[in-house]
């Protein structure tokens, strides 16, 4: 029914326009397949929850120019000009805000045993105000009070309690509640008073991004990351007021990066944002040239058998079985492309893998790309292929 064998014989005696398209193919599919799947993981990880009420946060850092300052008397004058601000929620400085790829993390573990659970943690450091500020959920125990914030510790002084992510405690305690255990910053043993649902770091591309604590400790040091939390609606109200409010408290400072939670996730993800981009277009690209190539290979296909077709018109081929045969045709070239492409597509993975750190291709973007590819390839060659059809005997004839 479908003349396999003489297609395949017509094939094999002019093999390389074919041979380009089977080629081309492979080289569509494997490129696809793996370019949908970094696109996918980018869309993802740009989608990924920080946590915090971002629509309502501004973040900036702050910098001072004397050395000799209390430092903490300062972070406490700058957070009460900002919570007089109208339409602030709450203020609070800390050593770090999400997503801006610089902070500061340590090393916690549940236990002094080797059986214990090494974690590398992103921590923040703040008063009471940091939680309200950053807007988290609370999921089990509390959260810091007044009484809990250190306030005259020394120079590598440890804290004795901390709040965990969900993420974290499920880590160190799985199946178990983390409220009152303890966990271990140098052998010193903390004491977990509650846990948050989530809270990213300020690393998005790390893994283990959830894993973050709050330690109610106060920034010392000469540069600070402040959050501001504005009612809804009046954040951009808000922003405009606040280095003006600053410097009215001292002007001996340099305040930089004053942005919306909203342009410091852009600027977090922009390296990812471009590359989807990027790729989308390599893919739409791609898929059109493939297509046009397909078209080209089957006109030139009907345009050199026009004799041929005219002849089998005549001997009572329907308009049908002509359009059958080319379909069929490009059917045969389309299934070697894809087989060749498939392997491709794995092996341009396993590269991905090991060089750039990618997770392995699922096998539902191979099947997904392998079937448009066929769809379009067929959709591709069916305006040859009914042109084929459309030809007269008669002229077929007369063109001998």
């Amino acid at each position: 029914m479908f003349e396999i064998k003489p297609i395949f014989s017509a094939l094999l005696r002019s093999k390389s326009g074919p041979l380009l398209i089977i080629l081309q193919l492979a080289l569509t599919l494997a490129v696809v397949a793996n370019a949908g799947h970094i696109i996918q993981e980018r869309l993802e990880l740009m989608a990924r929850d920080t946590g915090i009420a971002e629509s309502e946060l501004i973040g900036f850092t702050v910098s001072e120019m004397h050395m000799d300052k209390d430092f903490i008397s300062q972070r406490r004058q700058d957070e009460q000009a900002l919570r007089a601000i109208p339409g602030v929620i709450d203020a609070s400085a800390s050593n770090q805000i999400p997503l801006t790829n610089s902070g500061s993390s340590t090393t916690i573990s549940s236990s002094l045993e080797e059986n214990g659970v090494d974690l590398n943690i992103g921590y923040f450091q703040g008063n009471e105000h940091l939680f309200t500020t950053l807007g988290l959920t609370l999921v089990e125990g509390r959260a810091f009070t007044a009484n809990d914030i250190m306030t005259d510790f020394k120079l590598g002084a440890l804290p004795t309690q901390v709040m965990l992510s969900r993420y974290a405690a499920e880590l160190y305690f799985p199946g178990e509640s983390a409220v009152g255990k303890q966990v271990y910053l140098r052998d010193t043993p903390i004491e977990v008073i509650g846990v948050y649902d989530r809270l990213q770091t300020p690393w998005a591309q790390r893994s283990h991004t959830y894993a973050s604590a709050l330690i109610p400790m106060e920034n010392a040091s000469f540069f600070a990351r402040y959050l501001v939390r504005a009612e809804a609606g009046q954040r951009d109200a808000v922003l405009k007021q606040i280095e003006q409010t600053l410097l009215k408290v001292d002007p001996d400072r340099v305040i930089s990066g004053l942005r919306t939670f909203d342009q410091i996730r852009e600027r977090a993800y922009r390296n990812d944002n471009a590359m989807a981009k990027m790729l989308g277009v390599v893919i739409m690209l791609l898929l059109v040239v493939t297509a046009l190539g397909v078209v080209g290979l089957a006109s030139y296909s009907v345009g050199q058998r026009r004799k041929q077709i005219g002849t089998r018109r005549a001997l009572g081929a329907t308009r049908t079985a002509i359009v059958r045969h080319f379909l069929t045709e490009n059917l045969m070239i389309c299934l070697a492309g894809v087989f060749l492409g498939s392997l491709g597509a794995l092996a341009l993975s396993q590269y991905l893998m090991n060089h750039y750190e990618l997770t392995r291709l699922p096998l539902f973007y191979l099947w997904t790309t392998m079937v448009g590819l066929v769809v379009l390839s067929q959709l591709a060659a069916a305006a040859p292929a009914l042109r084929a059809a459309r030809i007269s005997p008669a002229l077929a004839t007369r063109s001998v």
